[in-house]
């Protein structure tokens, strides 16, 4: 009887057991089926992000399913560009949020979805964790939300997850679309910035594309040509030329006539050839180059002259300055004949003779150095030298010029210049040129000053620079004469009845600190009150 008892209260034990088990088996299996559910409801929704269409829309609808999985108070999402540097391109936080840049560095290393702990939580807000969801590579989401760590489910990493991978997706596909768009607006500037005409067609002859050139010289609109067959909106002559042509290689100088309102000779020089960006030889396109014969022939003449221009120059003062130099030494040969025997008319004659012997003399040699400085065959001799000692040179040199004009000359040179990589012949010539002017446009009785230092580097440039300015208080320079200065053949009008020189000497310093030396020049001026010429060139 005892044992039937227990048997029957042991019986009744196992049953509610099984029924427990069985409830929470029930229970397991539904929380298990309600959880793929929702992720198969959510791998959809996620689906919407590839049919945005913008980026916009994409990131409301990121944000929309980030509120379904969890509860969180702030978002940031950064971009990270090719130097590292994050910038935020969406968010919601206060703008003095800290960010650690190191550990966002990490986790994009990584890649991996990352839960830590806030150390020292924001009271105001009572935030205790932050989540790092990297987007790919470039992509990096924030999410600052409330509560604990440990409190983050497995169910909300699984579709974090799925929504890492598939938002990395889209934004992926977003920047490649905005470099390719940048990469087209770039090949079309290039294309509508090239001086000739370009036409591309492709296997069936019908026009891809054609740039502004190409449209005026071939009196096409662009609208009227792209999708048309070639046959119905290019020259009759050019269209028989492609159609005539194997292609096989490129026609060089083919001459076409396209008579035009206005212009009824017009010749276009024109060259065609296969586009090569397929392996399929027999379907690819063409490339149509035409150029304006008549104007490339007028920019041809227009070399051949100046050619002409630079070799008569170059005869005429060469043949020159043999006689020159015999007249500048036989007149002052003869004017220092003290004797009786020289008549005082004869004398003043004779300085005549030898003054102006020696400017012909100076702007002969002013032409040959222009000359040379155009054909790019100026002689620069480099050397490691110090500025100030050109400078005194060039002051002894000017001494007598000075005293002439019974000027006051003030020097402020720097003592901690240094040596430098110079032309001390070329900068010699362009100083006592600046020089020159200073005392000629002074009136008698004035002050020059000269002064050197060290400066700053040139903008974007680590080399530190002197700098050497040349001052004079004399009669100034006009506002619209500044821009003459250093023209080539140019005086202002203000300064005309001063100087019997050739407007040659400032374009020759121009030439030398710029060209010779990689420096800077140029000038400040109040007219009657003072002219001040800067000279900057890098130390080395």
């Amino acid at each position: 009887m005892a044992t039937t008892r227990a048997l029957t209260e042991e019986t009744e034990v196992f049953r509610k057991s099984s029924d427990t088990l069985m409830r929470e088996l029930t229970q397991r299996h539904q929380a298990l089926s309600d959880s793929i559910e929702r992720l198969i409801r959510f791998q959809r929704q996620t689906l919407t992000l590839k049919n945005s269409d913008s980026i916009d829309s994409a990131l409301d609808i990121m944000e929309l399913l980030l509120v379904e999985i969890l509860d969180f108070t702030y978002t940031s999402l950064q971009y990270r560009d090719e130097n590292g540097v994050f910038t935020p391109i969406r968010q919601i936080c206060p703008e003095n949020m800290p960010f650690d840049y190191k550990l966002m560095e990490w986790v994009m290393s990584t890649q991996e979805l990352s839960l830590l702990p806030i150390d020292a939580p924001l009271e105001e807000e009572n935030l205790r964790s932050l989540l790092f969801l990297p987007f790919g590579p470039r992509h990096l989401m924030l999410l600052w939300f409330q509560q604990e760590p440990d409190a983050f489910t497995r169910e909300q990493e699984v579709h974090l997850t799925i929504l890492s991978r598939e938002m990395a997706a889209v934004l992926d596909a977003h920047y490649y679309r905005v470099q390719i768009d940048k990469a087209r607006a770039a090949m079309s500037d290039i294309i509508e910035s090239v001086p000739l005409g370009l036409v591309a067609l492709d296997c069936h002859k019908r026009v891809q594309m054609i740039n502004s050139t190409a449209e005026i010289a071939l009196g096409v609109r662009r609208q009227d040509a792209v999708g048309a067959d070639s046959g119905k909106v290019l020259p009759q002559q050019l269209v028989q030329l492609i159609s005539s042509q194997s292609l096989e290689n490129a026609i060089e100088e083919a001459e076409v006539s396209n008579p035009m309102p206005g212009r009824e000779d017009q010749f276009l020089g024109v060259t065609i050839s296969r586009i090569r960006c397929t392996d399929d030889f027999e379907n690819s396109g063409l490339v149509v180059v035409c150029r304006d014969l008549q104007l490339s022939r007028e920019v041809q003449k227009l070399r051949e002259l100046d050619k002409m221009k630079s070799d008569f120059l170059s005869l005429v003062t060469h043949e020159l300055r043999t006689p020159l130099t015999s007249i500048v030494g036989l007149s002052e040969a003869l004017n220092m004949d003290d004797s009786d025997n020289v008549p005082q008319q004869w004398r003043e004659y004779l300085d005549t003779i030898h003054s102006e012997g020696t400017r012909l003399s100076r702007l002969v040699d002013d032409i040959i150095d222009l000359t040379r400085m155009e054909a790019g065959k100026m002689d620069y001799q480099f050397e490691n030298q110090d500025p100030n000692e050109i400078i005194g040179s060039v002051i002894m040199s000017m001494t007598p010029q000075l005293e002439a004009k019974n000027h006051q000359l003030e020097c402020d040179l720097g003592e901690d210049l240094g040596e430098c990589r110079i032309a001390p012949d070329r900068f010699t010539q362009a100083l006592i040129n600046v020089f020159s002017n200073a005392i000629r446009y002074t009136n008698p009785g004035g002050v020059i000053r000269i002064a050197s230092r060290r400066a700053d580097p040139f903008p974007g440039a680590a080399v530190p620079t002197i700098l050497v300015t040349v001052e004079d208080n004399g009669i100034g320079i006009t506002p619209e004469n500044m821009n003459k200065v250093f023209s080539k053949f140019e005086i202002g009008e203000s300064v005309r009845h001063h100087t019997s020189g050739t407007g040659l000497s400032m374009s020759i310093c121009k030439q030398i600190i710029e060209e010779g030396h990689g420096g800077r020049i140029w000038l400040e001026s109040e007219v009657g009150k003072m002219t001040r010429v800067y000279i900057q060139i890098p130390v080395s």
